[in-house]
């Protein structure tokens, strides 16, 4: 009994979010009601953007988007009109419409300034991957796995 329970307990699953180049990877927990930022600047306008995001199954869903320019919060192309508050332009689009691939595909580059972030936690990119290609998935894996990456 006690083996049993110890197994099951190494096997519950946690939830996490992983960011990997294929040679490195980042992994810290990411409950499934908590939310995470992608920040960045945006490359056309040189303004920041911070993406809201929450998890949706396995994937990544956008919630909402916020810039203080409202050429960089109108290239989502969500309909309605920005909300203009204290921290800038926000933009919110249903739900039900926006979800991501099991994956987020993220070009690192060197004016980008790009980072995920909870209230727990912070990724610099950049800094901990270079200019490169990575990859950024919200999974569940074996708690036991999550404690031997050291996950944040």
């Amino acid at each position: 009994m006690i083996v049993t329970s110890l197994g099951v307990a190494l096997a519950t699953p946690v939830a996490v979010l992983s960011v990997d180049d294929g040679m490195t990877e980042f992994v810290a927990a990411l409950d499934r009601d908590e939310s995470l930022t992608y920040s960045y600047r945006q490359s056309i306008y040189q303004v920041p953007v911070y993406e809201e995001l929450t998890r949706a199954g396995t994937g990544l869903r956008i919630e909402r988007v916020r810039s203080p320019d409202v050429r960089s919060v109108e290239y989502f192309g969500w309909k309605g009109e920005p909300a203009q508050e204290a921290n800038g332009l926000w933009m919110e689009e249903s739900p039900a419409t926006v979800v991501m691939d099991p994956e987020l595909v993220v070009r690192i580059t060197a004016a980008g300034e790009q980072a995920f972030s909870t209230s727990r936690w912070r990724l610099d990119l950049r800094p901990r991957f270079g200019e490169t290609v990575v990859r950024v998935r919200a999974q569940d894996r074996p708690w036991l796995v999550a404690v031997l990456e050291g996950v944040r």
